[in-house]
């Protein structure tokens, strides 16, 4: 059974009967492993319990592949025997397919693999089974990061404007454990009952990082080969990863595009930049305005449709996430280079 998207929360709240084990897989180790401890907490209490649960490495499946399905036919103490396995998507498909050809009543199985794709085998074996579940784990969008930031800040009635929110969104969102950590720092930085500034969330998330990612953008807009070396050197040094490299250089192309058309609506170039938001950091204003002068509203959009398409590439997770980005990100550094007034 394949979970849709729109099924997730109400089958994490409450799994059919007739489900005996559950594949979480995907590029988002964080979101993996918050789900497959939520799901486990609907079998046991204690997730400890050496009586009823039993957890399993990949590398101990390595000629076992009985083991998982021996480990699910234990009788518990309590309740349901809760097996709990991390592994590869490849380290895991013999033992899958024993487990699925003999379930067992009154056990489930909590799978949190790693090194798969939408298209691997046992991720296949557990979309076209009556009796398991598959759910894809994947980088969330902006939508998800801004709704799970309401929902941290409003258990402590802390207040952000709709600025402060699409900072968040660009900063975030590589890896669902670690989005939920930062918002929650940022709401105890806010205090119960406070309010988060943009100044206070860009400090609080890093400028580093965040200039990092710009000085790609800017290398990208620049067609300067060597500076989108060297941004994404410092990028990486930064640990800037491979969704928030994409997403800033998105963001910056959409207010290009944007201010673009104010200015062609009869705007002043200032005017525009000014009216933007969230607001072009007071460091790159004059790379800016420079870009603005050059890139064509329609051009900017079509970069960005292209930087989308190198973001659903990079959650598919065919190659390493680095060699992509940086393989992509050239090739558009090139197509602008052949376009720019002043080349370098």
């Amino acid at each position: 059974m394949k979970i849709a998207p729109r099924q997730i929360a109400s089958f994490l709240a409450k799994p059919p009967d007739k489900i005996c084990a559950i594949l979480l897989h995907g590029s988002d180790a964080g979101l993996r492993s918050t789900r497959s401890q939520q799901l486990a907490t609907l079998y046991s209490d204690d997730l400890d319990d050496v009586f009823s649960v039993t957890h399993i490495s990949g590398a101990s499946l390595s000629g076992e592949a009985g083991k998982i399905a021996d480990a699910a036919a234990e009788i518990p103490m309590f309740g349901t025997r809760l097996v709990l396995v991390k592994a590869s998507g490849t380290e895991l498909l013999d033992a899958c397919k024993l487990l699925l050809a003999h379930p067992v009543n009154d056990a489930m199985v909590i799978i949190d693999a790693s090194e798969t794709t939408t298209k691997h085998a046992v991720v296949k074996l557990f979309e076209t089974s009556d009796i398991a579940a598959a759910i894809g784990c994947f980088p969330d969008n902006d939508r998800d990061i801004r709704q799970l930031a309401q929902s941290i800040f409003r258990q402590d009635n802390v207040s952000v404007d709709r600025d402060g929110l699409t900072l968040i969104a660009s900063r975030l969102g590589s890896d669902h454990a670690a989005t939920r950590t930062e918002l929650e720092k940022l709401a105890l930085l806010a205090g119960p009952g406070g309010a988060l500034t943009r100044d206070m969330i860009s400090h609080a998330l890093g400028d580093s990082a965040v200039l990092a990612v710009d000085d790609v953008a800017n290398a990208v807009a620049n067609g300067h080969v060597p500076a989108l070396s060297n941004a994404l050197r410092k990028a990486w040094l930064e640990d800037a990863n491979c969704v928030m490299i994409i997403r800033g250089c998105q963001t910056y192309f959409n207010q290009l595009g944007a201010a673009g058309y104010a200015v062609n609506a009869g705007q002043s170039p200032q005017n525009a930049v000014r009216g933007l938001r969230p607001p072009v950091h007071f460091k790159l204003q004059d790379m800016f305005m420079r870009h603005l002068k050059n890139w064509q509203p329609q051009r900017c959009m079509d970069m960005v449709n292209r930087l989308q398409d190198i973001e659903i590439n990079i959650k598919s997770k065919t190659i390493d996430d680095r060699t992509l980005t940086s393989q992509s990100l050239l090739g558009l550094c090139l197509r602008a280079r052949s376009h720019y007034k002043t080349p370098y």
